[in-house]
């Protein structure tokens, strides 16, 4: 009897448990993020022509959730609530629900996310929107814990049965206010970028700073590359002595600490604190690529052992930990680990109980609690996180007892916690990697690795430069087309402006790195497909975010700079450097008027602006070119680049003879020439680095 009742409850069990899986699209995805979700008992559905149909035949309201794989709330929120039967008994019932990687369809994001900041002044991920049939928002937010959760679920869904065309007016309302953010970000002002313009954006600007801790004023703290590459160079133009030093004091703090991992390398996506002490633990491609570019450029202007160490350190991660079989980078790694009891544990893999280090076994252990502020007042939650809050030279200053070689002394204590971090695997795993390539973070790295073979070219980073560049023209150009990402083997996804600007860039640093041709005829052919595929919109100079062809929703224009700059911006740099490396002047000319269009917003919300902001000082203070031509020009370029920098300056080494317009008829057998000039009007060459560096600083 019991047999046959085993048998007749299986016969219920199996089909529900089919039904669920069949009605959960997201097993069928390739991204990471849809599929940590596909046992989830909510009936998730991919963003499809397919589903956005259904939604508008069975007028349902949708849930449109958005997040990414890495995501620590992303996490907190499924479990809290997409996990629950009674959560996904409403959202099955009441709603269409949608999950939407956001590093996959961006588009999708920025959109929503416009309009979840238009409701409440602020975003973030995970971001959770309820909307229309025909997608058009009407309530959002970003986390939500479980029971504010259910109560709005269902407040919303007895409004859309009681009172729906209410809800449809407030549905007109955001998606006028919506259409109205795109018709300012449309408006354009034209006006010329003049130097005094740049000292009223960043006077404004220092009111904002944290003088002491390096950022801004207040907590989170986001790296934000892109402002301190402007800071940057604003600085050392102007010779703005106070802000050299507040740039130079964020980058300390920043690689000193708990936002860059001392053991492994690499930087977290952001410092929770104002200290840059506990970061959110997950790790981005976009964000170290930029920072290696950062620190490069900042050790040349001022050679501090830190930034030396915290550029090999990151680009070692990035090829122990984020480097594919393929040749191309991976996307991110988690900020939680799995625990063996597959509890979720953020910043697991990274930080350390005092009984951990109490059984190190390494020389000057007092010292290395000191170094790491391993002190028990210190703790975050119980745990350490390990961070620094003096520079080498100052702890030894301070510890005149130190009586061995200190880069020894490190050396032993780094071997030592990685030693005891390898043996503590099974109960702190690595954090998951997602390991989809996305191309524009990519072509960001490209960027990094050229400028850190500028900084250090003994290092031979170039190689990294031109091997991922060979990685990418393989793998995410797909029957002619550029591809958005490369995931489980393919090539997915048509690319969005931001992936064509960045990998035309990186394709220009191909040619400075070599002078080969080919690199710069490649980059004229992706601007010339930007020109095709993303057209003006309206009466300004601005570019969708999507081609027409991705679009199925409103179009997004992003123009505002964010962690990763924005596409308008970097569409518009990239247009102004191959105008100069080619002598294609509709390009520079386009660049220019995307520029102006610009100029009152930037001086408005220069934080907001910073790469317009670069772009405009290379177009105000004009651009150096130093072009190194002959069969040592690798080891002249070395010897310049090192050594010195100038903000606003491009650099293009060639031993061989080149048909671009900057080394045509340059090319001299038995020698090599150094041509520095200033807007395109050269010195004569010289064969002399020293003669050639006095030019180009004075």
């Amino acid at each position: 009897m019991l047999k046959y009742l085993f048998l007749f409850l299986s016969i219920l069990i199996l089909p529900q448990c089919n039904m669920n899986q069949s009605l959960n699209e997201l097993n069928t995805s390739t991204s990471l993020y849809l599929r940590q979700h596909k046992d989830n008992p909510v009936h998730w559905k991919l963003w499809s022509k397919e589903t956005l149909n259904r939604a508008e035949e069975e007028q349902k309201l949708m849930i449109i959730s958005i997040g990414y794989s890495s995501c620590h709330w992303c996490h907190v929120m499924e479990e809290e609530s997409f996990e629950k039967e009674s959560v996904a008994q409403i959202m099955n019932n009441d709603y269409i629900s949608i999950k939407i990687d956001r590093e996959e369809r961006p588009d999708l994001d920025a959109r929503y996310m416009s309009a979840v900041q238009l409701m409440t002044g602020s975003g973030g991920w995970p971001l959770n929107v309820i909307a229309l049939p025909d997608g058009t928002p009407v309530f959002g937010g970003t986390y939500f814990n479980q029971e504010d959760w259910m109560r709005a679920l269902g407040q919303i869904a007895q409004m859309w049965q009681d009172q729906p065309e209410r809800v449809r007016d407030y549905g007109k309302e955001m998606r006028s206010g919506l259409n109205e953010m795109i018709e300012v970000s449309l408006t354009t002002k034209n006006g010329g970028f003049k130097p005094e313009d740049f000292q009223d954006v960043v006077t404004f600007w220092k009111r904002t700073i944290d003088p002491v801790n390096g950022g801004p004023n207040g907590a989170p703290k986001f790296p934000l590359p892109s402002n301190y590459s402007f800071l940057l160079d604003y600085a050392l133009l102007e010779k703005d002595i106070g802000m050299t030093d507040y740039v130079f004091n964020t980058l300390n703090h920043m690689a000193l600490g708990g936002i860059f991992d001392q053991l492994h390398g690499g930087f977290t996506r952001y410092s929770t604190d104002r200290f840059w002490k506990v970061p959110h633990f997950e790790k981005m491609l976009y964000d170290n690529a930029q920072l290696i570019s950062l620190y490069s450029r900042a050790h040349r202007a001022s050679p501090i052992t830190l930034y030396a160490e915290t550029v090999h350190k990151s680009i070692k991660f990035l090829h122990n930990e984020m480097l594919l079989k393929e040749g191309l980078y991976a996307a991110a790694l988690d900020a939680d680990s799995r625990t063996p009891r597959e509890n979720r544990e953020e910043g697991g893999y990274y930080t350390w109980t005092d009984q951990e280090i109490q059984a190190l076994v390494i020389p000057e252990k007092e010292l290395f609690k000191l170094y790491f502020d391993l002190i028990p007042s210190h703790d975050w939650e119980g745990k350490f996180i390990l961070h620094r809050t003096l520079l080498d030279e100052d702890f030894i200053l301070q510890h005149p007892e130190i009586n061995e070689d200190f880069i020894d002394l490190k050396k032993g204590w780094h071997d030592a916690l990685l030693a005891a971090s390898k043996s503590r695997a099974k109960t702190h795993p690595k954090p998951i990697r997602d390991e989809k390539a996305i191309t524009s973070w990519n072509a960001l790295l490209v960027e990094g690795f050229a400028n850190a073979h500028f900084a250090f070219p003994e290092k031979g980073y170039d190689k990294f430069a031109l091997a991922l560049i060979d990685a990418m023209s393989s793998l995410l150009i797909e029957k002619g087309e550029l591809a958005h990402q490369y995931s489980i083997g393919t090539a997915q996804g048509e690319a969005f402006l931001d992936d064509y600007a960045a990998y035309g860039q990186a394709l220009l640093y191909g040619y400075q790195l070599t002078g080969q041709d080919q690199f710069l005829q490649d980059a004229l052919a992706i601007a010339h497909t930007i020109v095709k595929k993303f057209p003006n919109q309206g009466n300004s100079p601005f570019r969708a975010y999507a081609s027409n062809n991705v679009a199925d929703w409103q179009q997004v224009i992003e123009i505002e700079d964010n962690v990763i700059p924005s596409a308008n911006s970097m569409c518009a740099f990239f247009f102004f450097r191959i105008g100069q490396f080619s002598e294609q002047t509709e390009f520079t000319t386009t660049a220019t008027e995307m520029l102006e269009a610009v100029h009152g917003k930037v001086f408005k919300y220069g934080p907001n602006f910073s790469n317009w902001l670069s772009l405009g000082m290379e177009h105000s203070y004009g651009t150096n070119e130093i072009v190194v031509c002959g069969t040592e020009s690798n080891i002249y370029s070395a010897t310049m680049t090192k050594s010195t920098y100038v903000p606003g300056t491009v650099y293009l080494q060639s031993a061989i003879d080149g048909d671009g317009p900057l080394l045509r008829g340059r090319f001299s057998a038995g020698t090599t020439l150094i041509y520095v000039c200033k807007n395109s009007s050269c010195q004569l060459p010289t064969n002399s680095t020293t003669q050639a560096i006095d030019i180009w600083k004075n």
